[in-house]
């Protein structure tokens, strides 16, 4: 499954090994991005970040998480569309971690390797998940166009429902299809080794994953407007307990990659909402104009 096209060669991003690698191709992304010299978006399937959050034995970096939300922390810097593309990268990444079977991981991985970029849609608010019907040797997804935005990634994974609701996903070639003006009713063919059976917790970690990297990201964008002078005092204050929360964050979800624990959803909403409170009072803008 998800074998390469021809229109999608791109040079072999360099491996990264370690975590020293993996900030050593942050500080080559860094003069591009501040210059605008270069197209951060477009720089990074060649620079092995797309990589770094996959097992060692597929391949990847295998780094601590912590290490992610610092990738993901700069390029919010430098630039915020290279940033989200990353974020809704690593979050497709951890479905596929949660939900697919072994061969699927590692054609998967080998894809993300080769540079190709994944992202996980969101369906518009409001509107129920696609559904997947078994058609002959292989599935039918409809309402595609009308449920889910563009994307341009590669590959893209979306949530839908299949026999008696139970929750699956679909992995979409992004150039095989157009999403944008598709007739409600149409539907597309997927063949079985591109639907993902959704695990018990994949939704809750994804969940969990998205709040830690959104964290991360605003930690990046917030950083330097703390540190100028005029600045509140109180916002370096919440930036340090943003910081807090993500090295925590970082530590829990390290420990359920790697031992694979009972998930304890009661803590995961708790993270979720601290990780998420703290960002939003970590984004207000603190200058003294706006101080009442």
């Amino acid at each position: 499954m998800v074998v390469s096209t021809a229109d999608r060669l791109r040079p072999v991003p360099v491996a990264l090994t370690r975590e020293a690698d993996v900030l050593a191709a942050l500080d080559r992304l860094g003069p591009s991005a501040t210059s605008h010299n270069l197209d951060q978006v477009s720089s990074l399937p060649t620079s092995g970040l797309l990589a770094m959050s996959i097992p060692a034995s597929f391949g990847g970096a295998d780094i601590s998480n912590l290490i992610v939300a610092e990738a993901v922390s700069r390029l919010a810097i430098w630039d915020a569309e290279a940033a989200e593309q990353l974020l809704r990268h690593l979050v497709a990444l951890e479905l596929v971690r949660t939900s697919g079977s072994a061969e699927q991981r590692k054609a998967i991985y080998g894809r993300v390797v080769l540079g190709d970029v994944f992202d996980l849609s969101a369906p518009r608010g409001g509107v129920p998940p696609p559904r997947l019907v078994q058609s002959g040797l292989a599935f039918a997804l409809d309402r595609v166009g009308s449920d889910f935005e563009t994307s341009a990634a590669d590959w893209q994974i979306i949530r839908a429902s299949g026999s008696g609701s139970v929750p699956m996903a679909a992995i979409l070639d992004s150039k095989r299809v157009s999403f944008r003006g598709e007739d409600p009713s149409s539907e597309l063919t997927v063949h079985p080794d591109y639907i993902l059976s959704l695990g018990e917790n994949a939704d809750c970690l994804a969940r969990l994953m998205t709040a830690f990297l959104t964290a991360a990201a605003a930690r990046g964008r917030v950083s330097a407007k703390t540190l100028t002078s005029g600045a509140d005092p109180s916002a370096a204050i919440e930036l340090e307990l943003l910081d807090a929360m993500i090295q925590k964050a970082a530590s829990l979800i390290d420990g359920i990659q790697v031992d694979d624990p009972p998930i304890d959803l009661a803590q995961i909403d708790r993270f979720c909402l601290a990780l998420d409170t703290a960002r939003l009072r970590c984004s207000m803008d603190h200058s003294p104009a706006n101080k009442s």
